[in-house]
């Protein structure tokens, strides 16, 4: 779950220059790779980056476009700003580590905030999605580690 979260806050919350898919293999030092190109693609700072690694909101534009590219990078984001409802569920199995409970709060929560209405700036619809997830994680009881 914690891995979902940080790929769609950063979720989190996390690309080289290989686009990374939801399905494959990925680590810490991948998803700080990844900051680290989307950072200077979204001229964004260390401070945004450790921001988003720490699941706190986005203060800045930059800072909300750093979390847009690391959702498209990992294509929870798709090109047209839309959370890709298929990869985030792909992503929750993954991070959910076959427990089931998790697993059926993740989907839930993925649902919901598929659904809301978000800006057309990409940057802030990331925030928004993130701002969703997040309060919909503490309505489950879930927390972020």
């Amino acid at each position: 779950m914690s891995r979902f979260v940080c790929l769609s806050v950063l979720v989190l919350l996390a690309a080289v220059a290989v686009s990374c898919k939801p399905h494959e293999d990925y680590d810490k030092e991948h998803i700080a790779e990844v900051a680290e190109e989307c950072k200077t693609e979204s001229g964004a700072t260390d401070e945004d980056v450790e921001h988003m690694m720490q699941h706190e909101p986005a203060d800045s534009h930059e800072s909300k476009c750093l979390r847009a590219c690391m959702l498209k990078k990992f294509e929870i984001m798709n090109d047209e700003g839309k959370l890709s409802k298929e990869n985030a569920l792909e992503m929750v199995k993954l991070s959910s580590k076959d427990d089931a409970e998790k697993e059926a709060a993740a989907a839930e929560i993925v649902d919901k905030c598929e659904g809301i209405e978000v800006p057309e700036d990409h940057c802030d619809a990331a925030a928004a999605y993130e701002k969703c997830i997040i309060d919909h994680m503490h309505e489950h009881g879930l927390a972020l580690e």
